[in-house]
């Protein structure tokens, strides 16, 4: 189906021209489903498709693929839905430090309870391990991570990397945490694993 953008030019006499400035072809599908937003929003046809177009590009200009704005809306989408607060990440940093020396042990169990949370929500849009690293590969880019790396090895063994967790090794032991409580509601088996500042690395097994 091919739809038909206008624009309108007014000159001081009160007269309006209308000139066709672009033909758009789309699927009969899309068509339909625009009209019927038109309609829900009381929008006209014309309004709607140019507001869809013009944010789409604003959004594209600043490097945000196309694919990547289904993927945004995921994470706010899943953000909105844990009531997340966004915090600059060196004032977390520091809170968390300050916790951390007056109960490391307390504020640990915390996290991993935290990751066992979240775990239970990410469950209703991924049963599975293997879901939920898409998922994590889908949205990662939008968080703090320098790197959300999931790499197959072997039978049901992976090698799980994240760069850019924390920026003191107080902060990353902590993310470190709150991903075992993820991985032990998936029932995801930790072989090894490595800790450092910013840097976790870890060899797991999905094998029951």
């Amino acid at each position: 189906m091919r739809m038909h953008i206008y624009t309108y030019i007014y000159i001081p006499t009160g007269v309006c021209i209308r000139m066709v400035r672009a033909s758009l072809a789309v699927d009969a599908e899309i068509a339909e489903a625009l009209s019927k937003l038109a309609e829900e929003k009381h929008m006209t046809l014309y309004s709607l498709t140019n507001q869809i177009l013009k944010t789409s590009l604003e959004l594209i200009r600043e490097n945000l693929e196309i694919q990547d704005l289904k993927n945004l809306l995921t994470a706010y989408l899943i953000l909105r839905d844990l009531d997340a607060v966004v915090l600059p990440s060196d004032f977390m940093d520091t809170v968390i430090a300050e916790l951390y020396a007056r109960d490391r042990e307390l504020i640990l169990k915390k996290f991993k309870q935290l990751g066992r949370d979240v775990a239970k929500y990410l469950k209703v849009h991924t049963e599975s391990f293997e879901e939920l690293l898409q998922l994590a590969r889908t949205i990662g880019r939008f968080f703090p991570l320098k790197k959300l790396e999931a790499r197959y090895i072997a039978g049901k063994q992976y090698e799980l990397v994240l760069v850019g967790a924390g920026s003191r090794v107080e902060s990353t032991q902590c993310v470190y945490e709150a991903m075992k409580g993820i991985l032990e509601e998936y029932g995801v088996k930790i072989l090894e694993d490595e800790v450092a500042k910013g840097l976790i690395k870890a060899k797991v097994s999905t094998e029951k």
